[in-house]
């Protein structure tokens, strides 16, 4: 699914890359823009973790389970042993099982919670070189992109530029013939020529 990228695990675990879908910054970078391999990878990553966590929480459960039955062991063989109990020893056969069950339920688990810190590295691992790849390809195109709009600022300038340039001349004829027909005609006089072209 990742891309070949040739990245050194050796430096990469030296890094301590954390778990990515956890990670605050590449959530801010990559959670709204992934790629459908860095969904589907970023979705088993995420039932990976959950499944260790679940896993661990059943490991207690049982643990849990096997003490009360350890518990319940006990009790059962000094009624069936103090009081020749038949009913006792029947259930303490029937409790025995039980352990044993529960015995590979947590050996089960166990080796589970063995085997699942690789598989989440792993996972991480290809995540990680999927989001390497796609991150160079985000920063060319953006390299591209924002080359490209220095080049149509650059033409704005200009025109901006010359219209600045214009404005200020038009402004500045404004002002000069403003200044000339006050000086030549007088305040009133131009007071009342300019309600008679601006219709004020």
């Amino acid at each position: 699914m990742a891309r070949k990228i040739d990245l050194d695990e050796k430096i990469i675990k030296r890094k301590k890359i954390p778990i990515l879908i956890k990670d605050n910054a590449w959530k801010s970078l990559h959670k709204e823009n992934q790629t459908k391999d860095m969904k589907a990878l970023a979705e088993k990553l995420e039932e990976l973790i959950h499944e260790e966590k679940e896993s661990m929480r059943q490991l207690k459960d049982a643990q849990r389970q096997k003490k009360v039955l350890m518990n319940k062991v006990l009790k059962l063989s000094d009624d069936a042993n103090s009081n020749d109990n038949r009913t006792a020893l029947i259930e303490l056969e029937n409790t025995k099982q039980r352990i044993l069950e529960v015995n590979d339920r947590i050996d089960e688990l166990q080796f589970r919670l063995e085997m699942l810190p690789k598989e989440i590295y792993d996972m991480n691992f290809e995540l990680l070189k999927e989001t390497v790849y796609e991150s160079y390809e985000d920063i060319i195109e953006g390299k591209e992109q924002v080359s490209y709009l220095d080049i149509e600022i650059q033409k704005i300038r200009k025109i901006l530029g010359k219209m600045w340039e214009e404005k200020f001349t038009k402004e500045k004829r404004i002002n000069d013939l403003y200044l000339y027909l006050h000086g030549t005609l007088g305040h009133e006089e131009t007071d009342k020529l300019d309600r008679d072209f601006f219709n004020t």
